[in-house]
């Protein structure tokens, strides 16, 4: 029974250390396509730089996308996914200032990424993604609901973008201050 045991733990620690393996893999291409587009057009960007720029094979670059918008929807998606959980954090209602906090953190965080998606033109799908999150919850019947929370989403994604764009010159909590203000002040 005990070599039974060793032969599962075995197997275990090799599913993992393949798992860690390929998430890894993932991490080094998805890097060299961000650093590739900082240097180049997205379009004149080929798999044979990715992958050497990545310090992976073709085998392996395959076995984890099928193509270049596959990784850039990986990005998008781990980049929404980190958005929407800070957005998720707290209240936007009742926490404001810890909102809108969280969000600015998160986004520095992403200051790179982002920068060069914006560049190669990608910034729309993180409107939409952003968007879709904040009006996903929403009853398609409940109209006046659901254009305010797209004007809100419009608005938060205008001021998050430009402020990465135009190199994060306020701190966070500055930022927080402005958005606190400009809420403040929006039907006076």
């Amino acid at each position: 029974m005990s070599k039974m045991n060793s032969e599962v733990k075995q197997r275990e620690v090799l599913r993992l250390s393949n798992k860690e393996s390929n998430k890894i893999t993932r991490e080094c291409i998805e890097s060299a396509l961000i650093l590739l587009m900082a240097e180049k057009e997205y379009n004149e960007i080929t798999i044979s730089e990715i992958v050497k720029r990545a310090g992976v094979s073709r085998t392996a670059y395959y076995r984890n996308y099928e193509s270049k918008e596959d990784i850039l929807k990986t990005l998008l998606h781990d980049l929404i996914a980190d958005i929407n959980g800070a957005m998720e954090q707290f209240s936007y209602i009742t926490e404001q200032e810890k909102y809108w906090k969280t969000l600015f953190v998160t986004i520095k965080a992403h200051t790179d990424t982002l920068r060069t998606l914006i560049k190669a033109g990608f910034g729309y799908v993180i409107l939409e993604e952003i968007t879709k999150h904040t009006t996903d919850s929403i009853a398609e019947e409940d109209t006046k609901s659901r254009y305010d929370m797209i004007f809100w989403s419009g608005a938060v994604y205008n001021i998050l973008i430009n402020w990465v764009q135009y190199g994060m010159k306020q701190t966070e909590d500055e930022m927080v201050q402005i958005c606190l203000y400009i809420i403040e002040n929006f039907n006076k």
